[in-house]
């Protein structure tokens, strides 16, 4: 009587797990940035505070990031430094007069790494970028190099416009943060 009792109620248990949906919330979700200048290649960090994020509503965090689209405003930077946000946005993120287009998707997701198709200047590139999910933020970490996105006109020009800071040097590499928020309920 005791076995059927107890498998009576492993059965029910095992029915009763929650199915769970997870879902992108872009409130709370920040997109930084770290670039380098001088010799020494000391990090200048910054965010992005205009960039939108598609994803479907997925049965786990890693689920819902497979498949993402993003775009970027990359005239929406922003340092800390008005002065030096304007200096960035005026000459690296605009070519021939327009602001740089940003966007990209999800193209993979296994484990903890992630596939992210980049276009950027016109120009697409698979990147690889760590994913960690601690509770409900997913936090994605990659590093890009500018000259793979066509972009060299664009570096000269900000490193001869902050020569002096730079020490008439700016790297083309640049850190990439993302920590996207989730809204996970179960039923």
């Amino acid at each position: 009587m005791k076995f059927l009792v107890f498998s009576s109620l492993l059965v029910l248990s095992v029915g009763a797990q929650a199915a769970c949906v997870s879902k992108y919330v872009q409130e709370g979700s920040t997109l930084a940035w770290t670039a380098f200048k001088t010799p020494k290649k000391v990090g200048v960090g910054a965010k992005f505070d205009k960039f939108t994020i598609t994803s479907k509503p997925a049965e786990s965090i890693q689920a819902a990031i497979k498949g993402s689209t993003f775009t970027v405003d990359s005239s929406s930077v922003n340092s800390g430094n008005p002065a030096r946000d304007k200096k960035i946005v005026d000459n690296f993120f605009t070519s021939a007069g327009k602001p740089i287009k940003i966007e990209g998707k999800v193209e993979k997701i296994e484990k903890d790494t992630a596939s992210v198709a980049f276009t950027i200047n016109g120009v697409t590139k698979s990147v690889p970028m760590k994913v960690a999910v601690v509770e409900k933020m997913a936090t994605l970490t990659g590093s890009i190099n500018v000259m793979d996105f066509s972009m060299s006109k664009e570096l000269a020009a900000l490193n001869e416009a902050c020569k002096a800071l730079h020490e008439d040097k700016t790297w083309a590499d640049v850190d990439l943060k993302l920590d996207a928020k989730f809204d996970v309920s179960c039923k």
